[in-house]
């Protein structure tokens, strides 16, 4: 009994390894040749591993795809940015650590949003894992919507469009135009989102405090 409490910590240590060179070698691939083209038997043969092991660790290809998602929107400084968020009494403020969250998230993770994107276009099991990632990225948003309603800070706007306008600017395709697309940098684009949205959401008198 003392020998296997001894050696588990072991085999879930040589596991999660196995597990994080696998996810490794499937972002590399997957960015680097493309979802489509990329095969099981390449991942494996990239992270040094039996084929196998790929499916008994992870999974197949839309599943290795979902881990690499999972391991971004479960980056700590999302929730981190929402309790900054639901703390803040100052609706500009509310806005720029929005903006600073999404863009620390976006900036860590921007090769795995990258290659979720371009495979959702040419494969349906993407394509719904793309859906799943918009879905949680957003409810992250709406909950800073609704600080600023909370505050009393959206006038006559609504609640829900104040989100879809987060959404609009702070989503996937707005980092990746500035800083992919145009080669803005990241304080740039994080700067001119969070100004874009202090203008279009909140009154004159509330865009300082």
């Amino acid at each position: 009994m003392s020998r296997t409490r001894y050696n588990s910590p072991r085999r879930e240590q040589a596991a999660a390894a196995t597990r994080q060179a696998i996810l490794d070698a499937a972002r590399e691939l997957f960015a680097t040749q493309g979802y489509s083209r990329t095969t099981v038997g390449q991942i494996a043969e990239v992270a040094q591993v039996a084929a196998n092991t790929v499916y008994v660790s992870v999974g197949g290809k839309a599943q290795l795809l979902a881990a690499i998602m999972d391991y971004g929107s479960g980056d700590p400084a999302a929730a981190e940015a929402l309790a900054a968020v639901a703390r803040s009494t100052r609706p500009a403020e509310v806005i720029r650590l929005t903006a600073k969250g999404v863009r620390i998230v976006y900036e860590r993770h921007a090769q795995g949003v990258a290659i979720l994107i371009d495979s959702a276009k040419v494969d349906p099991a993407a394509a719904e894992i793309y859906q799943e990632a918009v879905a949680r990225f957003r409810a992250g948003l709406d909950q800073c919507a609704a600080r600023l309603e909370q505050l009393g800070a959206l006038g006559s706007t609504k609640e829900g469009r104040a989100s879809d306008v987060f959404w609009y600017l702070f989503g996937f395709m707005s980092w990746r135009t500035l800083t992919t697309d145009l080669g803005w940098s990241w304080d740039e684009a994080e700067q001119w989102l969070a100004q874009r949205a202090i203008d279009a959401l909140l009154t004159r008198s509330r865009r300082t405090q």
